[in-house]
């Protein structure tokens, strides 16, 4: 009895610190990632010719990179607390790629197809709830996505974090974008990245709490395995 009451209180441990890594690493990686996407909108904003609006976007795209590089080598300090094995390489390469195709699909939406909407709807914009409901379906796509490719650092249950991920990412990337949003109607860019890293925070949070299930899933299997 007290061998298992130990285990829980680990596993319970594992958890907490695990939830918490998540959030300073999305607050962190969130935070970068919106200084550079605002450096680059702010310098270039958005040309009408269309090859160098292509390029602004690629620009606004590689801001996956410092967000992934934060968020991918954080999680690989915590997720070999669970799964020792897991390749630390590989993981970071596919937060960094994966994030790519997110920020690239969320920045082409705005710089191309916004672009096009009538004056009067591109001045008023999409409602929160929109938004919010946009960013949830979408993140249980890329979320998918985001799990698969990550699980192949994984040595077992990577079905188990790919729909992991997919449930945790519906529920966290509307945090993302609500700050965003709201961010963007706030004055100075002190105010702004605050309210970007809260949203990644509370991201990171719901990110760490729904996939450290998981993990804690991954830790049993691998007790059990010889």
């Amino acid at each position: 009895m007290r061998g298992a009451g130990a285990d829980i209180s680990l596993r319970a441990m594992l958890y907490r610190r695990w939830i918490l890594l998540c959030a300073l690493a999305e607050g962190l990686g969130i935070a970068a990632a919106a200084l550079w996407y605002g450096t680059v909108a702010l310098t270039l904003g958005e040309p009408e010719a269309l090859l160098p609006r292509f390029g602004v976007w690629f620009l606004l795209t590689l801001s996956a990179v410092p967000e992934g590089v934060i968020l991918g080598g954080l999680q690989t300090v915590g997720v070999r607390w669970f799964e020792p094995r897991v390749a630390r390489g590989p993981w970071i390469w596919a937060t960094v790629t994966v994030g790519l195709i997110g920020w690239g699909i969320g920045s082409f939406i705005p710089m191309f197809l916004a672009a096009d909407a009538p004056a009067e709807a591109s001045a008023a914009g999409p409602g929160l709830s929109a938004t919010l409901g946009f960013a949830a379906v979408f993140g249980l796509g890329v979320g998918l996505i985001f799990g698969a490719a990550q699980s192949i650092a994984l040595p077992r249950g990577r079905m188990l974090w790919a729909l992991a991920n997919a449930a945790a990412w519906a529920l966290a990337l509307p945090m993302i974008y609500a700050g965003a949003q709201i961010a963007a109607d706030l004055p100075g860019w002190a105010a702004k990245l605050a309210l970007w890293a809260a949203g990644g925070i509370g991201a990171g949070l719901t990110i760490g709490a729904v996939t450290g299930l998981a993990l804690l899933r991954l830790r049993r299997l691998g007790a059990a395995s010889p």
